[in-house]
């Protein structure tokens, strides 16, 4: 069975669709946008990708018969026939929620018990066909061709190299990666599998005890940098300023009384007290 065709009759899914699970809007939207894309992933080549998706899915919704369906089919792609069988097997239990959809998993069954009854008829005649014989041709043929002895030779200095590096005398101190290289990191897995990676990606980072004593020390000297202005305005600036306005409304004070002395100067007891005032002032 050509198990890369078999999901192409099946049809993507709606918000509509998910009445049945009462989910916040925003929730079965994010819920049919991975279904969906779970089975673009399985109809274009993807199966691998589509299994990581439907296994969330399937953990969330277990009685949920559709995700199994096309876990089914991706496992099959992949020729794993025993977990084929036990998905089709489970979605028709959960039950699905059309008939041609009951129908595909049940042609889908039928389909996957035979291919596993093939391959296992198959598995015992390939090693029947592998002689003794056949072996030692092969192991002779190996030994005395000097290319497959000089390649496997650069293999196993290949894969000897790092166990014969020396070791640094100082080791180098452990660095936590920062929050970009882990997400660049996840993005560069998953779109390595040809999945667009997930907008909903949200990773977070456990402070350590030197960046939470770090964060307690600016804290604290923002809280007392606060606390000095506070008291720098109390008691210096508005005394300082009180004390200004203070002066600046006496001399006032002061300017008035000497106008008025000043319009009755021709009053002897007047122009004597203004002339008293001018000797002792120089005004």
């Amino acid at each position: 069975m050509d198990w890369k065709t078999v999901g192409q009759s099946i049809q993507e899914i709606t918000t509509r669709d998910l009445a049945a699970f009462r989910l916040a809007p925003e929730d079965a939207e994010q819920l049919a946008r991975q279904y969906n894309r779970a089975l673009f992933n399985m109809n274009n080549d993807g199966a691998d990708v589509a299994i990581i998706s439907l296994k969330k899915i399937i953990t969330n919704y277990p009685d949920w018969g559709e995700p199994s369906l096309l876990f089914g089919i991706c496992v099959a792609q992949c020729e794993e026939y025993h977990r084929a069988v036990s998905c089709f097997e489970h979605a028709l239990t959960s039950g699905l929620h059309s008939q041609e959809m009951t129908e595909l998993a049940q042609y889908c069954l039928s389909e996957a018990k035979r291919d596993m009854e093939e391959a296992a008829a198959v598995a015992p005649e390939a090693k029947e066909e592998e002689s003794p014989l056949k072996a030692l041709s092969t192991a002779i043929t190996r030994q005395e061709s000097p290319m497959v002895a000089e390649s496997e030779n650069r293999e196993r200095i290949h894969v000897q190299a790092p166990i014969l590096l020396k070791a640094p005398k100082k080791p180098t101190k452990r660095r936590l990666a920062t929050e970009k290289e882990i997400r660049d990191a996840l993005m560069q897995t998953t779109s390595s599998n040809g999945e667009i990676p997930d907008d909903d990606i949200n990773v977070e980072f456990p402070k350590t005890p030197a960046e939470k004593m770090r964060i307690t020390l600016i804290a604290l000297a923002v809280f007392l940098a606060l606390v000095g202005v506070f008291f720098l305005v109390k008691y210096l600036i508005v005394p300082a300023v009180s004390s200004a306005s203070e002066k600046a409304k006496n001399g006032e004070k002061v300017e008035f009384l000497v106008s008025k002395m000043e319009e009755k100067a021709q009053d002897p007891e007047v122009s004597a007290i203004l002339s008293e005032y001018h000797d002792k002032y120089g005004e």
